[in-house]
């Protein structure tokens, strides 16, 4: 299975159509959907303007992956400083 970052670039893709940009789209809501799926689908769509007709607005599908894909570098971070202060804790034997 294709990781997020290979479905990020595809939304970017302007050759593909736009309801494949958007099954990319949906693709990365799967891997990374902070809120569940329903949810991070939703706010994506109204923060980005994601129209009914998506060949109205393209970008709007590129607009709504940046702001998953932000979020999920925040997220990413986040785990890995907490990642680390699991493994201090446990070497100092406060775990």
């Amino acid at each position: 299975m294709s990781g997020f970052a290979t479905h990020r670039q595809r939304v970017h893709d302007v050759r593909l159509t736009p309801r494949a940009q958007h099954a990319n789209l949906r693709t990365c809501v799967v891997m990374f959907a902070p809120y569940g799926f329903r949810a991070t689908y939703h706010h994506l769509c109204v923060s980005a303007g994601v129209p009914g007709d998506l060949a109205a607005d393209p970008l709007s599908l590129v607009r709504a992956v940046e702001e998953l894909g932000a979020a999920r570098q925040l997220w990413l971070a986040d785990e890995a400083a907490n990642a680390a202060l699991r493994r201090r804790e446990k070497a100092a034997g406060s775990r």
